[in-house]
């Protein structure tokens, strides 16, 4: 007879990261950076990643399964354009490049509801491997 001993979360299977060159079906570089709803402090109202006219995922990205738990509470976890790569440092890098048009009026609402979001102190949601980001500064005294 034998013993053994495991446990499972759904939605949470381990992932092993290694370098570039040294992927295998168990191993992987790529690590994901999903994006979930921006909410505020300020306001009630949530909005989704994308009505923030951000850099765009390739349409080939799918987004994970969401659980009802995350449906329940509003959770929109979509991709991201971020594309990161285990032990591999990156400063300062192009995402994406967008061109406003003076004048125009849809590039114009795009702005004003951007600039609204700054305004209002709308903060992202990001997830990495399962697990929220956070982003921790220090308050002036």
């Amino acid at each position: 007879m034998s013993c053994c001993a495991a446990f499972y979360l759904p939605g949470l299977a381990p992932v092993s990261y290694c370098e570039p060159g040294r992927t295998s079906p168990a191993c992987v570089s790529k690590i994901e950076l999903f994006v979930n709803r921006l909410d505020s402090v300020e306001t009630v109202i949530p909005y989704e990643y994308s009505k923030f006219d951000f850099c765009a995922p390739p349409l080939t990205e799918s987004s994970p399964t969401e659980n009802i738990g995350q449906v329940v509470f509003g959770e929109r976890i979509r991709p991201s354009s971020y594309n990161i790569t285990f032990k591999k440092d990156v400063t300062c890098k192009t995402l994406c490049k967008k061109s406003y048009k003076a004048g125009d009026t849809e590039d114009t609402k795009k702005l004003e509801f951007f600039r609204n979001g700054i305004a209002l102190n709308y903060q992202n949601h990001w997830i990495i491997d399962n697990m929220p980001i956070t982003w921790c500064y220090e308050v002036g005294r």
